[in-house]
C-alpha cells in the first residue's frame, strides 16, 4: 500500500510483477508522475492506481502497460507522446474508471477489462481499440476528438458498447471488422469525419438504441461481408447514405428511422442484402436504393417526403415491398429499371408529384452513386430517370430464377472455399434437383414432391458453417427458392427470453426478419439446454421454430448450426423438428494441409508471401495441434496470421536500417515465434537465460531440508535438456511429465517450491511466463449450477503460461455444506481443462497426504493426470532451527549458538505446536522472539544506557525464552 503525498514526480520505468496499491493522498490529480522511459509503470501482477495523473514523453512510450497482470484505474488522468496511453496485452485485464486519456489511445490486445465512465479525449490514434480477441465493455464513456476511428472493435474480438458517446473523429465513430463482435447499446455518435458506424471484413454488430448524426459521409455502412442487426437506430443529416449496404454485407433494421441523408436514405448495392422493418425513411433525396445486384425487403415501413424518388431498383437488383407506404414525394415513388426483380404487396403509394414509372430503359440515368469511403458523388446508373407515365396500379413482380451463369458463378465461389468436399458435393446435389424442378415447371410439367431446404450444419467451429450458409441463401435466391437471399444469423440470445411468452414473441420477430432469406441459428443446441437454477424457455424457442417451419415453409429456410453430438441432440428436443429438415451436413475439421493452405490465402488477400520454412513451421504446428472440440480451424489459422504480422512488424521496426519492399511482405519463421506453440508447447526451446536457471537453481538448493524433492527438480532439468537433444538428432522422445501432486503437511515449503518450478519451467524455455496462479477451494467453486464451471475455467485460463496451484485440493471432494456441493464439478472441469490444454498449463496440487490419496480417487481420470506425487516431509527440529536463524540473518540479526540452542528447547518443549514440523510456526515463533528482544530493548533504555549496535542486533537466550511468559 503505497500513499503519494501531492506533489509533481519524476520516474523511471516502473515494474509490479507483485500486488501493489498506489494513491495519490490528495486526491484526483493531485500526484502528478512524469517520465521519459518506456512505461512510466508496467504491471505483471495486480496493481491499483488511485487519483494520479501520469505522462509519458518517450517517443514509444506508455503511460501505463498492463502485461499479463491486472490492473485497476480509478479517477486518474493520462497522458502519451507516443499516441499509446493506456496498454493491456497477453492475456491481462485493465478495469479503467472515472478516468481521463488526453491525447492517447486505450488499447486492449488480447486482453479483457471494462471502461466505465471514463474520457478519451485528442488522440492522435484511435480512441479505444479493441482487438486479438479481447472481451472488453466500454460503458457510459466519451470519445471525442480521435484522429483516427472513436472505437475500434477488430480481429475476432467480442466487445459491449454502452451508453457511451463517440464526436468529432477523424474516420469512422465506431469500426467493427475482421470477425469482430460487438454489441452496442443506447449510444451515440456524432459528426465524423467519415461514416458513423462501419461494419465490415466478416465484423457482426448487434445494436440497439444508437442515434448517429451528422456524418460526413455514411451514417452507416455495412460492407465486405459484415453484418449488423439494427434495433431502435436513429440515422440523420447524412452527407451522403443514411445507411449503406454492399459487398456481399447484410443488414437488419428494424424499427429504425433514417432522416435527411444527402443522397440515399437507405442504399442496398453491390451484393448488399438489406432489410427493413417497421422502419421510417424521411427527407432524403432518394429515400431507398437498390442497385447492381443488390436486395432488399421492406416489411411493414414508410418513406416520406424524398426528393427525387421514394424507392428505386437498378437491373439486376431484387426488391420486395410488403404492406409499406410512400407518401409525398417530389418525384415517382418508385422507379425501376428493366431486368430489376421487384415483388410487391400491400402497398400504399399517395401523395407522391409524379407516377410511378416501371420497367425504365437503363440510359440516360442520371442519379447519383455514392462512395462511402471518400463521400463523393458522380453520375451513375444506380436509379434511373423518369421515362414517361406508368399505369396506375401497381402490379406485383414475382421473383424470377437468375441465370445459369449467375448460379454457376456461385457455385464456382463455393468449389474456392479451401477443402469441405462432401459440403460441396452435397450442396451441388441440392441445385441439380432444384435446377431439374423448374424446368419441370417451365415445361408445364407437374413439379412433384416439394425437396426439404431446412438443413443442420454441424462440426467444429471454424469449418466454414457460416459462409457456406451464405453462399447456400444466395444460390436459393438466385434459382428463385427465396425471394431475398439475405441472411440472418443469431444464436440463443436472441430467441430466447427470460419470462413467458417473451421467448415466442422474439423467435417470432427473428423469423420474420428472416423472411426471403436464409435464417442462421449457431449453436441450435443450446436450445435444448437448461441454463442456471431457474426456468428455461429454449424448449419454448424450438416448438415456436417449428411451428414457423410449417406456417411459411415456402418463405424462409433455417439451417441450424452446432458440434455434432449435440446437433443429434438437438433433433430429439421436439417430435416434428427431425421431420421438418432434410439433411444434415457434416463439416469436418480442416487437414494442417488446408490450414495451411488457409493462412496463404489469407496472406494472399493482404499482399504478403511465405518462406518456405515458414509453410515448413506452419505444416509442423498443425499436424501437432490438439483437436478439441474448440479447436479454431480456420479461425486459428486466422489468428495465427494476425498474430504473425504484429510479430513481423516488431521484427521490422527493431532494425536500424529501411526494410527493403520484399522484406515487408516476407513472413519469416521467426515470425511465428510466440504464436505458435503457446503456452508449455512441445517444441523444448532452448534456455532463454541459463543466469536465471543457475540462479533458480541456487534458490531450491538453499532451501533448508527438502533434499528428495531437491533431487526430483535436477532430475526434471536433466531430462528436459535430454529430451530436447534427442529431438535435434531426431530421435523418439517421450513427453514430459508436468501435473504433479504436493503431498504433506502445512508449511513444508509446498507453495515456495511451486514457484520455484515454474520459473524453472520458464527458464527452461518451456513455460511461456511461469506465473503461479494460487488458488483454493473457495476460487473455484460456485453457489449454483454452472457457474463452478465458469470460475474453475476462468482461474484456468489465468494460468495459461504458468502454475496453476491448488491449495488444499482434498477440500474440493468433500462437501461444502449441508447443501448441494460442486466440488466434483469443479474436479470434472479440471480434468477435462488438463487433457485439452497440457502443453499450456501445469497443475500443481497440494494437501495432507492421506486426504490427497482419497482426493484422487474421485474422477476417474484424475490419477492420470498427474505425472508423479511429490511427498513433502516434516522438517526436523534441527531443521526447524535453521529456518528461523535464516529469517533472523535475512532481517538482519544475529543468532549465537546459545541462542538457537534456547531456540530448540523452546521446540522441543512444545511438541503439540511443532509436531508437524511446520515452518509457518517457526514463523511466527520468530516473531515471538523480536518482540521479547524489543521488549529487552526498552527496559534497557528506561534505566538510562543507550542500546549498543551490539544490543540491537543480536538476539539472546533469554529472548527465546521470555516469550514463554507471555501469551501465545
Amino acid at each position: 500500500m503505497i500513499d503519494v503525498a501531492p506533489g509533481h514526480y519524476r520516474t523511471d520505468a516502473i515494474r509490479c510483477w507483485g500486488t501493489v496499491v498506489i494513491t495519490a493522498l490528495g486526491g484526483r490529480g493531485s500526484v502528478v508522475i512524469d517520465g521519459a522511459a518506456e512505461y512510466n509503470f508496467q504491471a505483471e501482477g495486480h496493481m491499483t492506481l488511485r487519483g494520479l495523473v501520469l505522462r509519458n514523453w518517450h517517443k514509444t512510450g506508455r503511460a501505463l502497460g498492463v502485461v499479463g497482470g491486472t490492473a485497476v484505474v480509478e479517477d486518474c488522468e493520462f497522458l502519451a507522446k507516443s499516441g499509446h496511453a493506456v496498454t493491456a496485452w497477453g492475456g491481462s485485464e485493465l478495469f479503467l474508471q472515472r478516468s481521463t486519456v488526453r491525447e492517447g489511445a486505450v488499447v486492449y490486445s488480447d486482453a479483457a477489462g471494462l471502461v466505465e465512465g471514463s474520457e478519451v479525449i485528442g488522440s492522435s490514434l484511435c480512441g479505444v481499440t479493441l482487438q486479438n480477441g479481447s472481451r472488453v465493455s466500454v460503458r457510459n464513456t466519451r470519445v471525442q476528438g480521435a484522429a483516427e476511428h472513436g472505437i475500434l472493435v477488430a480481429a475476432g474480438v467480442n466487445a459491449l458498447i454502452e451508453q457511451c458517446r463517440v464526436e468529432e473523429t477523424g474516420m469512422a465513430g465506431i469500426m467493427v471488422q475482421e470477425h469482430a463482435q460487438a454489441a452496442v447499446r443506447a449510444s451515440e455518435v456524432h459528426r465524423s469525419t467519415q461514416c458513423g458506424l462501419v461494419v465490415r471484413d466478416s465484423g457482426q454488430a448487434d445494436v440497439q438504441g444508437l442515434l448517429v448524426a451528422d456524418a460526413a459521409v455514411d451514417g452507416v455502412w455495412c460492407t465486405s461481408s459484415g453484418t449488423l442487426s439494427a434495433t431502435r437506430m436513429t440515422v440523420r443529416d447524412a452527407r451522403s447514405n443514411g445507411a449503406s449496404v454492399d459487398e456481399g454485407a447484410t443488414a437488419t433494421l428494424t424499427d429504425c428511422d433514417v432522416v435527411r441523408a444527402g443522397a440515399y436514405g437507405i442504399l442496398a448495392a453491390d451484393g448488399g442484402r438489406a432489410a427493413l422493418v417497421r422502419g421510417a425513411v424521411s427527407e432524403s433525396d432518394i429515400g431507398v436504393g437498390v442497385t447492381g445486384d443488390g436486395s432488399l425487403i421492406m416489411n411493414g415501413s414508410l418513406v416520406a417526403r424524398s426528393g427525387r424518388f421514394g424507392i428505386a431498383v437498378d437491373a439486376g437488383a431484387r426488391v420486395v415491398l410488403q404492406g409499406c407506404r410512400i407518401t409525398d414525394t417530389d418525384g415517382p415513388g418508385i422507379l425501376t429499371a428493366q431486368g430489376s426483380h421487384v415483388e410487391i404487396r400491400d402497398l400504399v403509394a399517395e401523395g407522391n408529384k409524379a407516377e410511378d414509372q416501371r420497367d425504365v430503359p437503363p440510359a440516360g440515368t442520371d442519379a447519383p452513386v455514392q462512395d462511402s469511403e471518400a463521400g463523393t458523388a458522380e453520375a451513375g446508373t444506380a436509379a434511373p430517370a423518369p421515362a414517361g407515365p406508368a399505369g396506375a396500379e401497381t402490379p406485383a413482380t414475382p421473383v424470377t430464377p437468375a441465370t445459369a451463369g449467375e448460379v454457376d458463378a456461385l457455385l464456382a465461389e463455393l468449389d474456392a472455399m479451401v477443402g469441405l468436399r462432401e459440403v460441396k458435393d452435397e450442396i451441388r446435389k441440392l441445385v441439380k434437383f432444384l435446377r431439374v424442378a423448374e424446368q419441370r415447371r417451365a415445361a408445364g410439367l407437374p413439379e412433384g414432391p416439394v425437396i426439404g431446404r431446412h438443413m443442420v450444419f454441424s462440426g467444429s467451429p471454424g469449418t466454414g458453417k457460416t459462409t457456406v450458409a451464405r453462399v447456400y441463401g444466395r444460390l436459393l435466391a438466385a434459382l428463385g427458392v427465396v425471394s431475398g437471399g439475405h441472411f440472418t444469423e443469431v444464436s440463443r440470445a436472441d430467441l430466447v427470453g427470460s419470462h413467458l411468452g417473451e421467448t415466442t414473441a422474439m423467435t417470432t420477430a427473428v423469423f420474420n426478419r428472416a423472411r426471403g432469406g436464409v435464417l442462421f441459428i449457431d449453436e441450435a443446441y443450446t436450445l435444448s439446454r437448461r441454463f442456471g437454477s431457474g426456468a428455461d424457455f429454449g424448449q419454448e424457442a424450438i416448438d415456436t421454430l417449428v411451428k414457423l417451419l410449417e406456417d411459411h415453409r415456402d418463405e424462409v429456410v433455417v439451417v441450424f448450426a452446432g458440434y455434432s453430438a449435440e446437433m443429434r441432440e438437438f433433433l430429439s428436443a421436439n417430435p416434428g423438428l427431425q421431420s421438418r429438415i432434410s439433411r444434415t451436413i457434416e463439416f469436418e475439421d480442416y487437414s494442417p494441409d488446408e490450414l495451411v493452405a488457409i493462412f496463404e490465402r489469407l496472406a494472399g488477400q493482404y499482399g504478403f508471401l511465405l518462406a518456405e520454412p515458414t509453410r515448413t513451421a506452419l505444416a509442423a504446428h498443425f499436424q501437432q495441434a490438439r483437436r478439441t472440440e474448440t479447436f479454431g480451424n480456420g479461425r486459428e489459422a486466422r489468428r495465427i496470421f494476425e498474430a504473425a504480422l504484429e510479430q513481423q512488424a516488431l521484427r521490422l521496426a527493431d532494425r536500424e536500417d529501411t526494410p527493403s519492399a520484399e522484406e515487408l511482405v516476407l513472413l519469416l519463421p521467426e515470425d511465428l515465434d510466440g504464436v505458435v506453440d503457446r503456452g508449455l508447447g512441445a517444441r523444448f526451446a532452448e534456455a532463454r537465460d541459463s543466469g536465471q536457471l543457475d540462479t533458480i537453481l541456487g534458490e531450491l538448493s538453499a532451501m533448508v531440508g527438502l533434499e528428495d524433492i531437491k533431487t526430483e527438480i535436477r532430475d526434471l532439468t536433466d531430462l528436459i535438456v535430454t529430451t530436447r537433444r534427442r529431438r535435434e538428432a531426431g530421435l523418439p522422445s517421450d513427453p514430459m511429465p508436468s501435473h504433479l501432486i504436493f503431498s504433506g503437511p502445512p508449511g513444508t515449503g509446498k507453495t515456495t517450491v511451486a514457484r520455484l518450478y515454474g520459473s524453472l519451467l520458464a527458464a527452461l524455455g518451456v513455460l511461456a511466463r511461469g506465473q503461479v496462479v494460487e488458488v483454493s477451494r473457495g476460487d473455484l467453486v460456485g453457489q449454483f449450477v454452472g457457474s463452478t464451471a465458469l470460475r474453475t475455467a476462468e482461474q484456468f485460463e489465468r494460468a495459461r503460461g504458468g502454475v496453476l496451484f491448488i491449495d488444499e485440493a482434498y477440500t474440493l471432494s468433500r462437501p461444502g455444506g449441508t447443501g448441494a456441493d460442486f466440488g466434483q464439478e469443479a474436479v470434472d472441469t479440471l480434468v477435462k481443462l488438463m487433457e485439452d490444454h497440457r502443453d499450456e498449463v501445469v497443475v500443481i496440487a497440494a494437501g495432507y497426504t492421506d486426504e490427497m490419496t482419497a482426493f484422487l480417487d474421485v474422477n476417474p481420470g484424475l490419477a492420470s493426470r498427474f505425472s508423479a506425487t511429490v511427498g513433502f516431509p516434516a522438517y526436523s527440529g534441527e531443521e526447524l532451527v535453521t529456518i528461523l536463524a535464516r529469517h533472523a540473518e535475512r532481517s538482519g540479526f544475529q543468532t549465537p549458538d546459545a541462542t538457537l540452542q534456547a531456540v530448540r528447547a523452546q521446540i522441543d518443549a512444545d511438541p503439540e505446536r511443532f509436531a508437524q514440523g511446520n515452518a509457518r510456526e517457526v514463523r511466527k515463533l520468530f516473531d515471538e522472539v523480536k518482540s521479547a528482544h524489543a521488549r529487552r530493548i526498552a527496559a534497557l533504555e528506561r534505566t538510562g544506557r543507550e542500546a549498543t549496535l551490539d544490543d540491537l542486533r543480536v538476539l539472546l537466550p533469554e529472548d527465546a525464552t521470555a516469550r514463554a511468559t507471555g501469551p501465545r
